[in-house]
């Protein structure tokens, strides 16, 4: 074996790596270097690389427009590799933020506030924030799918520099867009001047031949790519057409299903044809006994295409398809960490398979043309009919809860009991009963009482009960589209097997005021009349945003909830929900408003449109809001109807809406059997009991029905109200908890015996009377629910009527709006606090700079980014760290790993490794 020389020459694979090859001067040699040799190669590689490093950070990184990228050493097969890094780099990116104008760095803050606050002190700091993941996962959530698969894309095709050469884009001419990628010199060409010729800037250049890249492998439009490009160069999420280096860890290592690049790519020949040509190749060779790829491969190949792009080979399993496509170069293997099989299928193979798509999936918005249309006058009679009813259901919870109110339990929301009570009394479902109950308490029409052990009326509630209904309408409505609470969450267990309580504070979510602002400027963008269904609101709000989960069930509440308060009407927005509309999409427009106000631009770079972008626009305020809303149910509203027609089998209707006076008087004496185009409602003893209980005669009680009657009132209706007027009073309870005086010993005896009433606590302490521990309110209802008819006196034994006392209407307590506060919502900087932010950069770059490479960092972003460049270059840094007992101590180490909240450090005085917590270190120096 005879002694060599080796140079190293650079030259470029078809995989986006720098191969060093090893020549001989001499003789080649043949067979494989010894390991001996290959780890001396190995060592004088890392030294080269070091060097390489250090011009980046001297010379690229700080004085060129087009930084070098990172560089690191791998090994395959016996040869070494320098794997380029497509990814910009926190210095990249500093060097980015660094060059833009005032302007647009005023603008990112306003596009991604949490870069704002708290502020940063240098242009490095600030990258290094925006370039955390957290940080950019944020920004992701606010990107639409078209966007969102554009920055996926530039993550999946950044490998192969050449795609002549590699052949990944072989078989692509017929998908949508690659003749913009074939033709985009010619296009430039012919346009001349005007796109600025032989002087057009590099990076618009490489702007547009990714943008027409890109929309090769996507069903978007060239156009489309290259505003969505922009979009996420003014996020900082793509710079110089590389993605930052946590943009491929969000969307991980298998974007759009794909698997890694080929370590040793094969050329456009050795690339196979689309997996449905492999598929008819397949039945055509079956015919003429012609076999070029086995079934059992194309199999293989069906199931890793579209991803997982891996498949692990379990113990004593077999794969039959997996030799011819590892003879073909179309598959890898490997092994896992437990020994087992891997076969990886190559990106430069599944993208050929695919042929040259990166996603099936249809990136447009979900059409509304489909959509059912519902005529103006069915919108309006509907969403009046519900309106109407949900004003009626939160006064009889107000009537209710003023009698008796909702307890409290032990860890907080309504009492099962008193929810399952209040739903009986409103005629409704535990869930609908919750969501009346949280409608009220959102308007502030609830309260806590002096102990705050229970929920009643609050100080507002006797307004509210004498305005008119489109005024009572109003605060219910404008505030149910800024709650946060989730009352269709009612009566479920939470991840600890804890029941939600309608009031309680596990209903309380902060996504839920933005859902439903997002699903009111989804609707407002429709057609007038246009009937969303729940299916094409996920559709359309996962396209707007798809990286904002939506919890199952919650759009189809919120649009129940929407229906059920008159917001909508068959599904359509009506007039007063296109109000609300415009100020949910006004609060949702903040961001891109704040950013376009600095750039002083329109719209959003955003290509794909919006779904809310319709009903867009200025937000009026709360009272005008109030008064607009009032003015657009009232115009819904139809006329209202003072004639009720009464029946001899104890039956009335009124044919209309009822007058707000006759409404009242039926509320009070009656039944409501039906309701529609006309009310039915029927005459009971226990709903006439009710006139009787607010202090109506019976006299009063037949005077006030006749009086809307074109006829006498039949005489079943006029002895029922007589009869149940004899027996009204013969019980009355007094407060103890609660005492009842009663005339008769024997009903006493009764009562006493009565099973149903041993929940009340009842004793007897003389002749007649008894006393209880449970409420009055409790008492009252208890007993007429044995067929008594008790009376209300007070402490003087005189009768009490009327809905509420006048002591307790001066304790009525102030009102309490559960999610009112639900979060600390991220303020937005205005544009004098942008100004003065982006001063304290330019002021702390400087600085920076005139330090030099003696520069001590402090700040704790800083001081990460010297860490994180430190141990990029591996070299030491001087490091202050604070001990147990506060005293500071200096360490001379080199940088293992920065982890989240603690850094791995290896102390090359001591020889010892250490982890330390990222709060303990003061201050941070090169050298």
């Amino acid at each position: 074996m005879t002694d060599k020389t080796f140079l190293f020459q650079r030259e470029a694979t078809g995989n986006g790596e720098c191969e060093i090859v090893s020549k001989s001067v001499t003789k080649a040699r043949d067979g494989l270097r010894s390991a001996k040799e290959n780890r001396m190669i190995l060592r004088i590689m890392s030294l080269v690389v070091g060097v390489l490093r250090s011009l980046c950070d001297r010379y690229g990184r700080h004085c060129s427009a087009s930084p070098l990228p990172a560089l690191s050493v791998s090994r395959d097969r016996g040869r070494i590799f320098v794997r380029m890094s497509p990814s910009a780099s926190t210095q990249d990116l500093a060097v980015h933020l660094t060059a833009l104008p005032d302007r647009e760095v005023a603008a990112l803050l306003a596009a991604r506030p949490d870069l704002a606050a708290p502020p940063s002190s240098s242009f490095l700091a600030l990258a290094t924030r925006a370039g955390a993941q957290g940080s950019v996962e944020q920004a992701l959530a606010g990107l639409d799918a078209p966007t969102l698969a554009v920055a996926a894309a530039v993550v999946a095709l950044d490998g192969p520099t050449g795609a002549e050469e590699s052949g990944q884009f072989k078989e692509t001419e017929g998908v949508e867009g690659v003749e913009g990628v074939e033709e985009t010199g010619a296009a430039q060409a012919a346009e001349g001047e005007g796109a600025g010729g032989d002087d057009e800037p590099a990076d618009v250049e490489t702007a547009r031949n990714l943008a027409g890249l890109i929309a090769a492998h996507l069903p978007l439009e060239t156009e489309q790519v290259a505003q969505a490009l922009e979009r996420l160069n003014r996020l900082a999420l793509v710079i110089e057409g590389r993605p930052v280096a946590a943009l491929e860890t969000v969307f991980g290592p298998h974007p759009f299903g794909l698997g890694p690049w080929a370590a040793e790519p094969p050329s456009a020949e050795q690339l196979p044809s689309t997996l449905e040509e492999l598929e008819e190749l397949e039945e055509l060779s079956r015919a003429a006994d012609e076999p070029p790829v086995p079934a059992a491969s194309v199999e293989m190949l069906q199931a890793l295409t579209w991803g997982p792009p891996a498949g692990t080979l379990r113990a004593g399993g077999r794969a039959p398809g997996a030799a011819p496509l590892i003879e073909r170069g179309w598959l890898e293997r490997s092994s896992d960490s437990r020994g087992r099989t891997r076969f990886i299928l190559p990106r430069q193979v599944a993208l050929a398979l695919r042929g040259g798509l990166l996603t099936r999936e249809d990136l447009s918005a979900p059409e509304a043309s489909e959509l059912e249309t519902v005529g103006g006058d069915v919108v309006a009679s509907e969403s009046s009919f519900h309106a109407e009813e949900t004003v009626r259901l939160v006064a009889a919870l107000l009537e209710e809860w003023g009698r008796e109110g909702g307890t409290i339990r032990r860890s907080g929301g309504v009492s099962v009991r008193a929810l399952a009570r209040t739903a009986e009394a409103l005629g409704l479902e535990t869930v609908e009963a919750a969501r009346v109950i949280e409608i009220a308490a959102g308007a502030g029409l609830l309260g806590l009482d002096d102990d705050g052990a229970t929920w009643v009326p609050s100080a507002l509630a006797a307004g509210w009960l004498a305005d008119s209904l489109p005024q009572r309408w109003a605060p219910l409505a404008l505030a149910w589209t800024v709650s946060a609470r989730t009352p269709w969450l009612t009566g479920t267990r939470d991840d600890d097997g804890v029941l939600r309580a309608a009031l309680g504070p596990d209903l309380e979510a902060g996504w839920a005021a933005r859902l439903r602002a997002r699903v009111l400027a989804l609707l407002g963008g429709l057609p007038p009349g246009t009937s969303a269904t729940p299916a094409f609101v996920r559709a359309a709000l996962t396209w707007e945003s798809p990286r904002r989960t939506i919890p199952g069930g919650a759009i189809s509440a919120v649009l129940a909830e929407a229906e059920t308060l008159g917001i909508t009407g068959g599904g359509a927005l009506t007039e007063a929900g296109r109000i609300l509309a415009r100020r949910a999409a006004a609060s949702l427009d903040e961001p891109d408003a704040a950013s376009d106000d600095v750039m002083g631009s329109e719209g959003s770079a955003n290509g794909a449109g919006s779904a809310s972008g319709g009903a867009a626009g200025q937000a009026p305020s709360d009272e005008e809001a109030l008064g607009a809303l009032e003015a657009a149910l009232a115009a819904d509203l139809p006329a209202a109807v003072d004639m009720i027609l009464v029946q001899s089998d104890l039956t009335a209707i009124v044919p209309g809406r009822p007058a707000p006076e006759l409404g009242a008087l039926l509320e009070r004496t009656s039944v409501v059997e039906s309701r529609g185009g006309a009310l039915t409602v029927r005459f009971t003893p226990e709903s006439v009991r009710g006139a009787l209980d607010v202090g109506y005669s019976a006299e009063e009680i037949v005077e006030a029905i006749g009086r809307y009657s074109p006829a006498p009132l039949p005489d079943s209706l006029t002895v029922l109200i007589q009869d149940a007027a004899r027996h009204h009073g013969a019980v009355r309870v007094r407060a103890v908890a609660a005492l009842l005086r009663i005339g008769d010993e024997a009903t006493a005896a009764g009562i006493m015996a009565e099973p149903r009433l041993k929940d009340l606590g009842l004793a007897e302490v003389a002749p007649g009377i008894l006393v209880a521990t449970a409420s009055a309110g409790q008492v009252l209802r208890e007993l007429r629910a044995t067929g008594l008819a008790p009376v209300t006196e007070d402490a003087d034994g005189h009768l009490v009527v009327g809905p509420a006392t006048a002591q307790q209407a001066r304790r009525a307590p102030e009102p309490s709006r559960p999610g009112s506060e639900h979060s600390v919502r991220r303020r937005r900087p205005s544009r004098r606090e942008l100004a003065i932010l982006v001063g304290r950069l330019r002021v702390g770059q400087e600085a920076m700079q005139a330090a030099g490479e003696a520069a001590v960092a402090t700040d704790p972003v800083h001081a990460l980014a010297v860490l994180r460049q430190a141990q990029s270059s591996r070299s030491r840094v001087r490091l202050s760290l604070a001990g147990p007992d506060g005293a500071v101590q200096e360490r001379q180490v080199r940088v293992m790993a920065v982890e989240p909240g603690r850094v791995r450090l290896r102390d090359v005085v001591r020889e010892t490794e250490l982890t330390v917590a990222v709060h303990r270190i003061v201050s941070v120096e090169a050298g």
